[in-house]
């Protein structure tokens, strides 16, 4: 069993135990569901494809087109059919 304390300010640190376990990191939401017998369960918001835009952006390397991602994708399968 986790536990934490909540501060004066209202907030708690989420166990490590609990943040690997539901897989969370810095950043992520997390939604807050109240049950009808008083109790509450704690999801992580899922994410969608769309909030990963950007994340393999790197400082100087162009953005690659859908068509080229498409024509690479064409070309490898070519290949991979050959062998």
């Amino acid at each position: 069993m986790a536990r934490s304390k909540l501060t004066s300010k209202g907030q708690t640190t989420i166990p490590m135990m609990v943040r690997e376990r539901m897989g969370l990191r810095y950043g992520d939401a997390i939604d807050f569901v109240f049950l009808e017998d008083g109790t509450v369960n704690m999801r992580p918001v899922k994410r969608t494809v769309l909030s990963l835009e950007g994340r393999l952006a790197r400082p100087g390397r162009r953005a690659v087109s859908i068509k080229a991602m498409e024509t690479a994708i064409a070309r490898h399968a070519r290949r991979r059919h050959r062998t």
